[in-house]
């Protein structure tokens, strides 16, 4: 974690905040366009875009993932590692998750002693060959015929009966059957091989880093843009034509959620137009270097107010965030640190509505190892990612019964890096309030 941390800590520590000064639209009933939006964002979000330029992951960091794998395989009496392009494949041997698969077998092979080859049907090795694979000195390729068993093919080069081969968690289920019919000894991932992605290098921390502090930036370049009688879809599309201005479009996604509707933390419905005194949702992301960003802000246009009840259950879920950070620890298990962050809730009076776990991991995939929830006592270890990503959902029925005035959904989402003795925060600055995002 010392490793990890120096570079990317000292931005973490000198940065303290994003402030911008922006042309703000006064009309508050205009027929709101995307063009407009993006006009009025851009210009204090383009100064965030060279914070997207960081160094990729190089050839030797991909050797000694492999060089980990082999390692791990050996410890664990297991022959060979196998895996279909999907984020695995794309964290071991650089083959990207772009490659569309078929139900002709394209497997990447690693054997317990380093080695590196591939089944691949014989008519499509030149294309194959043009994937920027990385492997150390020697390449296998297993070729196979249309007219014959992509399987025998790989039993021929591996040989007999009692050769293990673990099959990475993507593959499909027709390649482990497969596999399995040729007489091999097939096993899934084990934990320990697992759990190899969890730990961050210097390098994927920095791309994580960028790519969700520009992130969070497009959210609080476009806040102060937001008004009354925007639609869902016009602030969807305006977010997204931010990043792919700045070249990071590919892989965006977003939920963009108003007033009661955000009761359903990923939603569900859409066309609503933004009322006065309703909270404004966005939980976005997207994706740099094949690493992506997950962030969440609840948030109101300027000189929008909700009433006191709102805005005390919103500062409850900053509390719950803060403490949860404070609790992301190495050695503190990932339980503990989703009942830390729960009990803040409870304690406000609000621990039915926080509905889902806490968090994920976040890498290659939106969604990995290990998961903050109640029920996971794996141990958190220095350097792992992971979100943070409290919420309080109260549907208008809810409300009423809670005698409160209307229902509502706040959440506030950060990854975070899992430090020695706390967290620290990709996006840098967390939520300060409702208008400062």
């Amino acid at each position: 974690m010392t490793v990890i941390g120096l570079s990317f800590l000292a931005v973490l520590i000198l940065t303290g905040g994003l402030t911008v000064l922006l042309s703000i639209p006064r009309d508050r009933n205009p027929t709101f366009s995307v063009e407009e939006l993006h006009a009025c964002a851009w210009p204090s979000l383009e100064s965030t875009i060279p914070s997207l330029d960081v160094p990729p992951i190089n050839k030797s960091e991909f050797l000694t993932r492999q060089a980990n794998l082999a390692a791990a395989l050996k410890n664990e009496g297991v022959d060979f590692y196998i895996t279909e392009p999907s984020p695995s494949s794309l964290y071991y041997f650089n083959i990207s998750t772009s490659y569309s698969l078929s139900e002709r077998p394209f497997l990447a092979i690693l054997s317990s002693n380093g080695s590196f080859s591939y089944l691949a049907p014989k008519f499509e090795l030149s294309r194959i060959a043009g994937l920027e694979m990385v492997y150390g000195e020697k390449l296998v390729i297993i070729e196979w015929k249309e007219e014959e068993s992509p399987y025998a093919a790989l039993k021929r080069e591996f040989g007999n009966e009692t050769t293990k081969l673990m099959v990475d968690e993507h593959a499909r289920f027709f390649i482990a059957s497969g596999l399995q019919a040729a007489n091999f000894t097939v096993l899934p991932v084990s934990p320990a091989i697992a759990s190899i992605r969890t730990v961050k290098s210097h390098a994927e921390i920095n791309i994580l880093g960028a790519i969700n502090y520009f992130t969070v930036s497009v959210v609080r370049s476009l806040q102060p843009c937001i008004r009354v009688g925007v639609t869902q879809e016009t602030l969807f599309d305006a977010a997204h034509s931010l990043f792919n201005r700045a070249g990071v479009g590919l892989g965006f996604w977003a939920i963009v959620l108003f007033g009661e509707q955000a009761a359903n933390p990923h939603g569900g419905s859409r066309g609503k137009t933004l009322g006065d005194g309703e909270f404004v949702l966005i939980d976005i992301g997207s994706t740099l270097q094949g690493y992506g960003s997950d962030v969440t802000r609840t948030i109101l246009p300027l000189g929008v107010t909700v009433s006191d009840e709102l805005l005390d259950a919103w500062h409850l879920v900053q509390k719950a965030q803060r403490t949860a950070i404070w609790n992301t620890a190495e050695g503190n298990r990932c339980s503990e640190v989703d009942a830390a962050s729960r009990k803040v809730i409870s304690d406000g009076d609000y621990g039915p509505y926080f509905t889902h776990r806490l968090g994920h991991g976040l890498g290659l995939e939106m969604h990995e190892h290990p998961y903050l929830n109640g029920a996971n006592d794996e141990v958190l270890k220095a350097g792992a990612v992971v979100t943070n990503e409290p919420g309080i959902y109260v549907t208008d029925a809810q409300a009423k019964s809670k005698g409160l005035s209307r229902g509502f959904g706040i959440r506030l989402e950060d990854p975070v890096v899992v430090g020695k003795d706390r967290a620290f925060v990709l996006t840098r600055v967390t939520a300060l309030s409702p208008w400062r995002p």
